[in-house]
Protein backbone atom coordinates (compact mmCIF):
# COMPACT_ATOMS: atom_id res chain seq x y z
CA UNK A 1 0.00 0.00 0.00
CA UNK A 2 3.17 2.31 0.99
CA UNK A 3 4.16 1.84 -2.54
CA UNK A 4 0.67 2.85 -4.25
CA UNK A 5 0.79 5.52 -2.10
CA UNK A 6 4.34 7.15 -2.94
CA UNK A 7 3.12 6.32 -6.83
CA UNK A 8 0.25 8.41 -6.38
CA UNK A 9 2.64 11.32 -4.76
CA UNK A 10 5.03 11.06 -7.78
CA UNK A 11 1.99 11.43 -10.02
CA UNK A 12 0.93 14.44 -8.61
CA UNK A 13 4.77 15.78 -8.39
CA UNK A 14 4.94 14.93 -11.71
CA UNK A 15 1.90 16.83 -12.63
CA UNK A 16 3.02 19.57 -11.62
CA UNK A 17 6.48 19.51 -13.55
CA UNK A 18 4.10 19.61 -16.19
CA UNK A 19 2.41 22.45 -15.28
CA UNK A 20 6.12 23.84 -14.92
CA UNK A 21 6.65 23.04 -18.40
CA UNK A 22 3.21 24.41 -19.87
CA UNK A 23 4.59 27.47 -17.84
CA UNK A 24 8.15 27.43 -19.64
CA UNK A 25 6.28 27.10 -23.23
CA UNK A 26 4.81 30.52 -22.52
CA UNK A 27 8.32 32.04 -21.47
CA UNK A 28 8.28 31.70 -18.25
CA UNK A 29 11.04 29.94 -16.40
CA UNK A 30 10.05 28.12 -12.82
CA UNK A 31 12.24 28.07 -10.79
CA UNK A 32 12.85 25.90 -7.88
CA UNK A 33 11.35 28.42 -5.21
CA UNK A 34 8.13 28.51 -7.35
CA UNK A 35 8.32 24.71 -7.47
CA UNK A 36 8.24 24.40 -4.10
CA UNK A 37 5.41 26.68 -2.70
CA UNK A 38 3.07 24.10 -4.83
CA UNK A 39 3.88 21.26 -2.89
CA UNK A 40 1.68 21.70 -0.16
CA UNK A 41 0.26 20.05 2.88
CA UNK A 42 -3.10 19.04 1.61
CA UNK A 43 -0.94 17.13 -1.16
CA UNK A 44 1.13 15.10 1.45
CA UNK A 45 0.35 11.47 1.63
CA UNK A 46 0.43 9.40 4.55
CA UNK A 47 -0.57 5.67 4.53
CA UNK A 48 -1.46 5.92 8.37
CA UNK A 49 -4.04 8.63 7.86
CA UNK A 50 -5.58 7.75 4.55
CA UNK A 51 -6.38 4.23 6.88
CA UNK A 52 -7.74 6.11 9.26
CA UNK A 53 -9.92 7.84 7.05
CA UNK A 54 -11.27 4.61 5.92
CA UNK A 55 -11.78 3.44 9.08
CA UNK A 56 -13.38 6.52 10.10
CA UNK A 57 -16.09 6.13 7.01
CA UNK A 58 -16.48 2.42 7.91
CA UNK A 59 -17.72 3.07 11.08
CA UNK A 60 -19.72 6.28 10.75
CA UNK A 61 -21.33 4.19 8.15
CA UNK A 62 -24.68 2.30 8.36
CA UNK A 63 -25.42 -1.37 7.84
CA UNK A 64 -28.09 -1.25 5.82
CA UNK A 65 -27.60 -4.55 4.18
CA UNK A 66 -25.86 -8.03 4.91
CA UNK A 67 -23.56 -6.83 2.14
CA UNK A 68 -22.18 -4.26 4.16
CA UNK A 69 -20.68 -6.90 6.30
CA UNK A 70 -18.52 -7.79 3.72
CA UNK A 71 -16.89 -4.39 3.24
CA UNK A 72 -16.63 -3.65 6.62
CA UNK A 73 -14.47 -7.23 6.84
CA UNK A 74 -12.31 -6.38 3.96
CA UNK A 75 -10.97 -3.04 5.64
CA UNK A 76 -10.65 -4.26 8.85
CA UNK A 77 -7.94 -5.56 7.41
CA UNK A 78 -5.25 -3.21 6.74
CA UNK A 79 -3.08 -6.01 4.61
CA UNK A 80 -5.96 -5.90 2.09
CA UNK A 81 -4.42 -4.05 -1.00
CA UNK A 82 -6.87 -1.09 -1.80
CA UNK A 83 -9.33 -1.29 -5.20
CA UNK A 84 -9.79 1.76 -6.30
CA UNK A 85 -7.35 4.21 -6.20
CA UNK A 86 -4.17 3.28 -8.63
CA UNK A 87 -0.77 5.08 -10.35
CA UNK A 88 -3.42 7.09 -12.26
CA UNK A 89 -4.97 8.60 -9.17
CA UNK A 90 -8.47 6.91 -9.34
CA UNK A 91 -9.73 4.17 -12.05
CA UNK A 92 -11.33 4.43 -14.85
CA UNK A 93 -13.83 1.71 -13.50
CA UNK A 94 -15.26 4.27 -11.15
CA UNK A 95 -16.98 5.31 -14.11
CA UNK A 96 -18.40 2.30 -14.86
CA UNK A 97 -19.35 1.78 -11.82
CA UNK A 98 -21.22 5.22 -11.85
CA UNK A 99 -22.47 4.56 -15.03
CA UNK A 100 -24.67 1.83 -13.36
CA UNK A 101 -25.55 3.57 -10.88
CA UNK A 102 -27.16 6.12 -12.73
CA UNK A 103 -29.91 3.64 -13.73
CA UNK A 104 -31.21 2.80 -10.10
CA UNK A 105 -34.19 4.80 -10.55
CA UNK A 106 -35.59 1.99 -12.39
CA UNK A 107 -34.73 -0.50 -9.78
CA UNK A 108 -36.92 0.95 -7.11
CA UNK A 109 -33.81 1.78 -5.13
CA UNK A 110 -32.50 5.69 -4.30
CA UNK A 111 -29.51 6.61 -5.30
CA UNK A 112 -28.41 7.70 -1.59
CA UNK A 113 -27.92 3.53 -1.09
CA UNK A 114 -24.90 4.14 -3.30
CA UNK A 115 -23.88 7.52 -2.44
CA UNK A 116 -24.10 8.58 -6.09
CA UNK A 117 -23.77 12.29 -5.95
CA UNK A 118 -20.92 12.08 -2.96
CA UNK A 119 -19.11 9.58 -4.94
CA UNK A 120 -19.50 12.23 -8.13
CA UNK A 121 -18.46 14.87 -6.28
CA UNK A 122 -15.05 13.26 -4.78
CA UNK A 123 -14.29 11.95 -8.02
CA UNK A 124 -14.52 15.40 -9.45
CA UNK A 125 -12.38 17.18 -6.49
CA UNK A 126 -9.79 14.11 -7.14
CA UNK A 127 -9.35 14.25 -10.44
CA UNK A 128 -8.97 18.69 -10.36
CA UNK A 129 -6.85 18.30 -7.04
CA UNK A 130 -9.22 20.67 -5.50
CA UNK A 131 -8.54 19.65 -1.73
CA UNK A 132 -9.31 22.93 -0.47
CA UNK A 133 -10.67 22.80 3.12
CA UNK A 134 -9.43 19.30 3.42
CA UNK A 135 -6.47 16.92 2.69
CA UNK A 136 -5.68 14.11 -0.30
CA UNK A 137 -6.18 11.40 2.66
CA UNK A 138 -9.31 12.42 3.53
CA UNK A 139 -10.95 12.95 -0.15
CA UNK A 140 -9.21 9.82 -1.41
CA UNK A 141 -9.87 7.41 1.24
CA UNK A 142 -13.52 8.41 1.93
CA UNK A 143 -13.30 7.69 -2.11
CA UNK A 144 -12.19 4.55 -1.73
CA UNK A 145 -14.45 3.19 0.79
CA UNK A 146 -17.34 4.86 -0.58
CA UNK A 147 -16.89 3.22 -4.31
CA UNK A 148 -16.46 -0.27 -2.75
CA UNK A 149 -19.37 0.16 -0.69
CA UNK A 150 -21.53 1.11 -3.61
CA UNK A 151 -20.05 -1.42 -5.46
CA UNK A 152 -20.59 -4.30 -3.53
CA UNK A 153 -24.57 -3.11 -2.16
CA UNK A 154 -25.21 -3.12 -5.92
CA UNK A 155 -23.62 -6.42 -6.69
CA UNK A 156 -25.10 -8.31 -4.39
CA UNK A 157 -28.31 -6.28 -4.31
CA UNK A 158 -29.20 -6.85 -8.18
CA UNK A 159 -27.85 -10.66 -7.97
CA UNK A 160 -29.39 -11.77 -4.61
CA UNK A 161 -31.99 -9.04 -3.62
CA UNK A 162 -30.90 -6.30 -1.37
CA UNK A 163 -33.20 -7.48 1.37
CA UNK A 164 -32.23 -10.46 2.70
CA UNK A 165 -35.34 -12.30 3.12
CA UNK A 166 -34.48 -15.08 5.56
CA UNK A 167 -32.44 -12.54 7.95
CA UNK A 168 -35.32 -10.15 7.80
CA UNK A 169 -38.95 -12.83 7.78
CA UNK A 170 -37.20 -14.94 10.50
CA UNK A 171 -37.44 -12.50 12.82
CA UNK A 172 -40.98 -11.32 12.42
CA UNK A 173 -42.75 -13.88 14.59
CA UNK A 174 -42.24 -14.35 18.38
CA UNK A 175 -42.95 -17.08 19.77
CA UNK A 176 -45.09 -16.33 22.68
CA UNK A 177 -44.57 -18.36 25.48
CA UNK A 178 -47.21 -21.10 26.69
CA UNK A 179 -48.98 -20.11 29.76
CA UNK A 180 -46.80 -21.07 32.59
CA UNK A 181 -43.71 -20.94 30.67
CA UNK A 182 -40.75 -18.52 30.97
CA UNK A 183 -38.68 -17.61 28.19
CA UNK A 184 -35.39 -15.95 29.06
CA UNK A 185 -34.64 -14.31 25.66
CA UNK A 186 -37.13 -13.64 22.27
CA UNK A 187 -37.18 -16.11 20.46
CA UNK A 188 -39.15 -16.18 16.85
CA UNK A 189 -40.23 -18.73 14.18
CA UNK A 190 -39.20 -19.42 11.34
CA UNK A 191 -41.28 -18.43 8.47
CA UNK A 192 -39.21 -18.02 5.41
CA UNK A 193 -37.14 -21.78 4.44
CA UNK A 194 -37.24 -21.04 0.67
CA UNK A 195 -33.55 -22.08 0.45
CA UNK A 196 -32.64 -19.00 -1.02
CA UNK A 197 -28.84 -17.75 -2.81
CA UNK A 198 -26.91 -15.38 -0.94
CA UNK A 199 -23.55 -13.75 -1.86
CA UNK A 200 -20.54 -15.19 -0.26
CA UNK A 201 -16.98 -14.70 0.51
CA UNK A 202 -15.84 -15.89 -2.98
CA UNK A 203 -18.82 -13.74 -4.63
CA UNK A 204 -17.45 -10.92 -2.91
CA UNK A 205 -13.93 -11.10 -3.82
CA UNK A 206 -14.85 -12.16 -7.17
CA UNK A 207 -16.72 -8.68 -7.60
CA UNK A 208 -13.37 -6.36 -6.16
CA UNK A 209 -11.29 -8.81 -8.60
CA UNK A 210 -13.26 -7.55 -11.63
CA UNK A 211 -12.33 -3.50 -10.98
CA UNK A 212 -8.40 -4.54 -10.59
CA UNK A 213 -8.90 -6.64 -13.71
CA UNK A 214 -10.92 -3.82 -15.40
CA UNK A 215 -14.13 -6.20 -16.06
CA UNK A 216 -16.38 -4.73 -14.15
CA UNK A 217 -18.60 -3.38 -16.84
CA UNK A 218 -18.91 -6.87 -18.13
CA UNK A 219 -19.85 -8.43 -14.41
CA UNK A 220 -22.32 -6.04 -13.87
CA UNK A 221 -24.12 -6.80 -16.92
CA UNK A 222 -24.12 -10.05 -16.60
CA UNK A 223 -25.50 -10.53 -12.93
CA UNK A 224 -28.45 -8.33 -13.67
CA UNK A 225 -31.80 -10.35 -13.05
CA UNK A 226 -32.50 -12.10 -16.23
CA UNK A 227 -35.96 -13.96 -14.86
CA UNK A 228 -38.87 -12.63 -17.46
CA UNK A 229 -40.87 -11.96 -13.91
CA UNK A 230 -38.71 -9.71 -13.08
CA UNK A 231 -38.43 -8.02 -16.51
CA UNK A 232 -42.00 -7.74 -16.04
CA UNK A 233 -42.31 -6.18 -12.99
CA UNK A 234 -39.53 -3.92 -13.85
CA UNK A 235 -41.38 -2.42 -16.93
CA UNK A 236 -44.47 -2.48 -14.78
CA UNK A 237 -42.36 0.07 -12.44
CA UNK A 238 -41.33 2.21 -15.02
CA UNK A 239 -44.63 1.97 -16.74
CA UNK A 240 -46.71 3.02 -13.38
CA UNK A 241 -44.18 5.61 -12.13
CA UNK A 242 -44.36 7.45 -15.91
CA UNK A 243 -48.42 7.27 -15.26
CA UNK A 244 -48.30 8.77 -11.63
CA UNK A 245 -49.81 5.56 -10.60
CA UNK A 246 -48.45 5.50 -7.17
CA UNK A 247 -50.29 2.36 -5.89
CA UNK A 248 -49.41 0.12 -8.96
CA UNK A 249 -45.70 1.50 -8.67
CA UNK A 250 -45.56 0.66 -4.51
CA UNK A 251 -46.38 -3.07 -5.90
CA UNK A 252 -44.27 -3.40 -8.33
CA UNK A 253 -41.26 -2.25 -6.67
CA UNK A 254 -41.90 -4.63 -3.69
CA UNK A 255 -42.48 -7.52 -6.13
CA UNK A 256 -39.53 -6.55 -7.91
CA UNK A 257 -37.54 -7.30 -5.12
CA UNK A 258 -38.53 -10.32 -4.80
CA UNK A 259 -38.26 -11.45 -8.07
CA UNK A 260 -34.47 -10.72 -7.47
CA UNK A 261 -34.24 -13.32 -4.83
CA UNK A 262 -33.28 -16.50 -5.91
CA UNK A 263 -34.81 -19.36 -4.57
CA UNK A 264 -36.44 -22.25 -6.34
CA UNK A 265 -39.14 -21.40 -8.51
CA UNK A 266 -42.03 -23.45 -9.88
CA UNK A 267 -40.92 -25.52 -12.46
CA UNK A 268 -41.29 -28.96 -14.41
CA UNK A 269 -44.23 -30.71 -16.37
CA UNK A 270 -46.36 -30.51 -13.15
CA UNK A 271 -46.12 -28.87 -9.78
CA UNK A 272 -48.66 -27.14 -6.57
CA UNK A 273 -47.91 -23.64 -6.14
CA UNK A 274 -49.90 -21.44 -3.56
CA UNK A 275 -49.90 -17.97 -3.40
CA UNK A 276 -50.37 -17.20 0.12
CA UNK A 277 -51.18 -13.87 -0.25
CA UNK A 278 -54.14 -14.33 -2.50
CA UNK A 279 -55.14 -17.49 -0.59
CA UNK A 280 -55.05 -19.62 -4.10
CA UNK A 281 -53.70 -22.80 -5.50
CA UNK A 282 -52.66 -23.67 -9.00
CA UNK A 283 -51.93 -26.81 -9.51
CA UNK A 284 -50.33 -27.16 -13.37
CA UNK A 285 -50.12 -30.54 -15.57
CA UNK A 286 -48.06 -28.80 -18.52
CA UNK A 287 -47.76 -32.65 -20.27
CA UNK A 288 -52.02 -32.62 -20.54
CA UNK A 289 -51.75 -28.51 -20.77
CA UNK A 290 -54.36 -28.65 -17.80
CA UNK A 291 -54.74 -26.59 -15.21
CA UNK A 292 -56.73 -25.93 -11.78
CA UNK A 293 -56.90 -23.68 -9.41
CA UNK A 294 -58.64 -23.48 -5.92
CA UNK A 295 -59.04 -21.35 -2.87
CA UNK A 296 -57.02 -22.22 0.38
CA UNK A 297 -57.39 -21.40 3.55
CA UNK A 298 -54.19 -20.57 5.34
CA UNK A 299 -52.39 -19.87 8.51
CA UNK A 300 -53.56 -16.64 10.94
CA UNK A 301 -51.85 -14.08 11.54
CA UNK A 302 -50.29 -15.55 14.65
CA UNK A 303 -49.10 -18.95 12.89
CA UNK A 304 -48.44 -17.65 9.73
CA UNK A 305 -48.08 -20.26 7.37
CA UNK A 306 -44.16 -20.06 6.34
CA UNK A 307 -42.70 -20.04 3.17
CA UNK A 308 -40.99 -23.03 1.63
CA UNK A 309 -41.24 -25.33 -1.05
CA UNK A 310 -41.17 -29.05 -1.20
CA UNK A 311 -42.45 -32.26 -3.25
CA UNK A 312 -45.79 -34.60 -1.99
CA UNK A 313 -45.48 -38.33 -2.73
CA UNK A 314 -47.99 -39.53 -1.42
CA UNK A 315 -51.96 -38.73 -0.52
CA UNK A 316 -53.29 -40.12 2.76
CA UNK A 317 -57.07 -41.06 3.40
CA UNK A 318 -58.95 -40.46 6.76
CA UNK A 319 -55.86 -39.21 8.58
CA UNK A 320 -55.57 -38.89 12.48
CA UNK A 321 -54.68 -35.26 13.43
CA UNK A 322 -51.86 -35.09 15.82
CA UNK A 323 -51.81 -32.32 17.85
CA UNK A 324 -48.56 -30.23 17.42
CA UNK A 325 -47.20 -29.70 21.04
CA UNK A 326 -47.55 -26.12 20.49
CA UNK A 327 -51.31 -26.20 20.25
CA UNK A 328 -51.54 -28.55 23.48
CA UNK A 329 -49.32 -26.26 25.85
CA UNK A 330 -50.70 -22.71 24.19
CA UNK A 331 -54.35 -23.69 23.70
CA UNK A 332 -55.17 -26.96 25.63
CA UNK A 333 -53.17 -27.43 28.66
CA UNK A 334 -54.45 -24.03 30.01
CA UNK A 335 -58.16 -24.33 29.74
CA UNK A 336 -58.80 -28.03 29.18
CA UNK A 337 -56.84 -30.01 31.33
CA UNK A 338 -58.82 -32.66 33.18
CA UNK A 339 -62.40 -31.47 31.05
CA UNK A 340 -63.28 -35.48 29.86
CA UNK A 341 -66.55 -33.30 27.88
CA UNK A 342 -64.03 -31.60 25.91
CA UNK A 343 -61.92 -34.43 24.91
CA UNK A 344 -65.13 -36.57 24.12
CA UNK A 345 -66.48 -33.79 21.92
CA UNK A 346 -63.25 -33.58 19.87
CA UNK A 347 -63.00 -37.05 19.92
CA UNK A 348 -59.42 -36.30 21.31
CA UNK A 349 -57.14 -39.56 22.22
CA UNK A 350 -53.96 -39.87 24.35
CA UNK A 351 -51.21 -41.98 23.71
CA UNK A 352 -48.06 -42.95 25.93
CA UNK A 353 -45.15 -42.71 23.40
CA UNK A 354 -43.41 -45.15 25.33
CA UNK A 355 -45.52 -47.88 25.91
CA UNK A 356 -47.68 -46.97 22.78
CA UNK A 357 -51.03 -47.70 25.03
CA UNK A 358 -53.97 -45.64 24.94
CA UNK A 359 -54.74 -43.45 28.02
CA UNK A 360 -58.09 -41.28 28.99
CA UNK A 361 -56.55 -37.89 27.87
CA UNK A 362 -58.98 -36.62 30.92
CA UNK A 363 -56.47 -38.29 33.17
CA UNK A 364 -53.00 -36.12 32.21
CA UNK A 365 -52.34 -33.49 34.53
CA UNK A 366 -51.14 -30.35 33.21
CA UNK A 367 -47.11 -32.19 33.85
CA UNK A 368 -48.30 -35.05 31.53
CA UNK A 369 -49.44 -32.32 28.66
CA UNK A 370 -46.73 -30.19 28.88
CA UNK A 371 -43.88 -33.29 29.18
CA UNK A 372 -44.79 -34.18 25.77
CA UNK A 373 -44.64 -37.68 26.95
CA UNK A 374 -47.74 -38.19 25.48
CA UNK A 375 -49.80 -38.21 22.05
CA UNK A 376 -53.00 -36.35 21.27
CA UNK A 377 -54.80 -37.04 18.28
CA UNK A 378 -58.27 -36.95 17.10
CA UNK A 379 -59.88 -39.73 15.98
CA UNK A 380 -60.02 -40.45 11.51
CA UNK A 381 -63.03 -40.01 9.87
CA UNK A 382 -66.02 -37.29 9.96
CA UNK A 383 -65.39 -34.35 12.10
CA UNK A 384 -61.42 -34.81 12.21
CA UNK A 385 -59.96 -31.02 11.65
CA UNK A 386 -57.26 -32.15 8.51
CA UNK A 387 -60.69 -33.80 7.21
CA UNK A 388 -60.38 -36.97 4.35
CA UNK A 389 -57.69 -36.44 2.51
CA UNK A 390 -54.14 -34.98 3.72
CA UNK A 391 -51.16 -34.16 1.29
CA UNK A 392 -47.85 -34.50 3.36
CA UNK A 393 -44.52 -33.36 2.35
CA UNK A 394 -40.89 -33.29 3.72
CA UNK A 395 -40.60 -29.71 6.07
CA UNK A 396 -39.60 -28.28 8.93
CA UNK A 397 -42.87 -27.20 10.46
CA UNK A 398 -45.17 -29.93 10.10
CA UNK A 399 -47.68 -27.76 7.59
CA UNK A 400 -49.55 -29.56 4.85
CA UNK A 401 -52.13 -29.28 2.54
CA UNK A 402 -55.44 -31.17 3.61
CA UNK A 403 -59.28 -31.30 3.50
CA UNK A 404 -61.24 -29.61 6.40
CA UNK A 405 -64.39 -30.55 8.03
CA UNK A 406 -65.23 -26.69 8.09
CA UNK A 407 -66.05 -25.50 4.56
CA UNK A 408 -67.99 -22.48 4.98
CA UNK A 409 -64.25 -20.51 5.47
CA UNK A 410 -63.63 -21.14 1.93
CA UNK A 411 -66.32 -18.16 1.74
CA UNK A 412 -64.12 -15.51 3.47
CA UNK A 413 -62.42 -12.61 1.68
CA UNK A 414 -59.77 -13.26 4.31
CA UNK A 415 -59.20 -16.57 4.64
CA UNK A 416 -56.17 -16.58 6.99
CA UNK A 417 -57.62 -18.81 9.79
CA UNK A 418 -55.73 -22.27 10.27
CA UNK A 419 -52.48 -22.43 12.75
CA UNK A 420 -50.70 -23.02 9.61
CA UNK A 421 -51.58 -25.55 7.42
CA UNK A 422 -53.39 -25.07 4.35
CA UNK A 423 -56.97 -25.88 3.39
CA UNK A 424 -57.73 -27.06 0.16
CA UNK A 425 -61.32 -26.16 -1.15
CA UNK A 426 -61.56 -29.08 -3.31
CA UNK A 427 -58.65 -31.69 -1.91
CA UNK A 428 -60.46 -34.80 -4.13
CA UNK A 429 -60.11 -33.10 -7.52
CA UNK A 430 -56.60 -31.97 -6.61
CA UNK A 431 -55.75 -35.56 -4.98
CA UNK A 432 -56.97 -36.90 -8.47
CA UNK A 433 -55.25 -34.35 -10.99
CA UNK A 434 -51.83 -35.86 -10.90
CA UNK A 435 -52.67 -39.54 -10.85
CA UNK A 436 -51.30 -40.98 -14.10
CA UNK A 437 -54.59 -42.53 -16.30
CA UNK A 438 -55.84 -43.94 -12.70
CA UNK A 439 -58.48 -46.93 -13.71
CA UNK A 440 -62.35 -45.72 -12.97
CA UNK A 441 -62.29 -48.71 -10.75
CA UNK A 442 -59.13 -46.84 -8.55
CA UNK A 443 -60.74 -44.11 -8.38
CA UNK A 444 -64.09 -45.12 -7.16
CA UNK A 445 -62.28 -46.76 -4.17
CA UNK A 446 -60.49 -43.58 -3.43
CA UNK A 447 -64.38 -42.30 -3.09
CA UNK A 448 -65.57 -44.69 -1.06
CA UNK A 449 -62.66 -44.26 0.99
CA UNK A 450 -63.90 -40.88 1.65
CA UNK A 451 -67.43 -41.88 2.17
CA UNK A 452 -67.96 -40.93 -1.60
CA UNK A 453 -71.04 -42.98 -3.89
CA UNK A 454 -68.63 -44.75 -6.90
CA UNK A 455 -69.31 -43.17 -10.47
CA UNK A 456 -69.33 -46.26 -12.10
CA UNK A 457 -71.31 -49.72 -12.25
CA UNK A 458 -67.45 -51.59 -11.84
CA UNK A 459 -67.28 -49.44 -8.54
CA UNK A 460 -70.35 -50.11 -7.23
CA UNK A 461 -70.42 -53.99 -7.58
CA UNK A 462 -67.18 -54.16 -5.98
CA UNK A 463 -68.74 -52.17 -2.90
CA UNK A 464 -71.44 -54.96 -2.89
CA UNK A 465 -69.07 -57.37 -2.84
CA UNK A 466 -66.42 -56.40 -0.78
CA UNK A 467 -68.44 -54.75 2.14
CA UNK A 468 -66.18 -55.42 4.51
CA UNK A 469 -63.03 -54.43 2.80
CA UNK A 470 -61.39 -51.99 4.57
CA UNK A 471 -60.81 -48.55 2.96
CA UNK A 472 -57.77 -47.64 1.20
CA UNK A 473 -55.46 -45.77 3.43
CA UNK A 474 -53.37 -43.98 0.98
CA UNK A 475 -51.94 -43.75 -2.70
CA UNK A 476 -48.60 -42.61 -3.96
CA UNK A 477 -48.20 -40.89 -7.46
CA UNK A 478 -45.52 -42.29 -10.18
CA UNK A 479 -43.89 -39.20 -9.87
CA UNK A 480 -43.59 -36.29 -6.70
CA UNK A 481 -45.49 -33.82 -7.14
CA UNK A 482 -43.19 -30.81 -6.32
CA UNK A 483 -45.35 -27.77 -4.42
CA UNK A 484 -44.54 -24.14 -3.49
CA UNK A 485 -45.79 -22.19 -0.43
CA UNK A 486 -45.05 -18.67 -1.85
CA UNK A 487 -46.18 -14.88 -1.08
CA UNK A 488 -46.47 -12.19 -4.08
CA UNK A 489 -49.24 -9.60 -3.99
CA UNK A 490 -48.71 -8.83 -8.13
CA UNK A 491 -48.60 -11.64 -10.21
CA UNK A 492 -49.21 -13.16 -14.14
CA UNK A 493 -52.22 -13.75 -14.76
CA UNK A 494 -51.91 -17.28 -17.25
CA UNK A 495 -52.50 -14.90 -19.72
CA UNK A 496 -49.72 -12.83 -18.56
CA UNK A 497 -51.69 -9.85 -17.10
CA UNK A 498 -50.15 -8.70 -14.01
CA UNK A 499 -52.72 -9.22 -11.31
CA UNK A 500 -52.76 -7.75 -7.35
CA UNK A 501 -53.60 -9.15 -4.05
CA UNK A 502 -54.08 -8.63 -1.11
CA UNK A 503 -51.55 -8.57 1.53
CA UNK A 504 -52.92 -10.77 4.60
CA UNK A 505 -49.61 -10.72 6.45
CA UNK A 506 -48.61 -7.41 5.84
CA UNK A 507 -45.09 -8.40 4.48
CA UNK A 508 -45.46 -5.64 1.65
CA UNK A 509 -45.34 -3.35 4.40
CA UNK A 510 -42.08 -5.34 5.84
CA UNK A 511 -40.48 -5.06 2.47
CA UNK A 512 -41.12 -1.54 1.70
CA UNK A 513 -39.47 -0.11 5.25
CA UNK A 514 -36.55 -2.23 4.32
CA UNK A 515 -36.18 -0.52 0.97
CA UNK A 516 -37.11 2.48 2.06
CA UNK A 517 -34.22 2.60 4.44
CA UNK A 518 -32.03 1.71 2.78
Amino acid sequence: MRRSLSALFLFVLLLIVCFACDSKSNGHVVTLEELQEWIRPEYSLSADRMWQVIQTTDLHSEGKMYADHYVHEYYSQRSMPLVWLTREGISSQADTLLSFLAETGDMGIASKTFHTDTLKRLISRIRTYDYKGTNANNVLGQTEFLLTQALVRYACGQRYGFIHPRHVFNHLLPDVPASGETQKTVVYRLIFDQGNEEATDSFFHHTLEQVRSHRLGTFLREIQPDAPLYQKMQKEYVQAKSQGDTTRTRLARINMERARWRYPQPTGNRYIWVNLAAQELTAVDTERDTMTTMRVCCGNWNHKTPLLHSAIRHVELNPYWVIPQTIVRKEILPSHTGDSAYFARNRYHAINKETKEEVNPASLSASDLRSARYTLRQERGAGNSLGRIIFRFPNNFSVYLHDTNNHSAFQRTNRAVSHGCVRVERPLDLALFFLDDPSPLFVDRIRMAIDRPPLTLEGRKYKETHPDAKPMPSFSYDRPVPVWLDYWTLYPTPKGTLQAFGDPYDYDKVIEKKLDSL
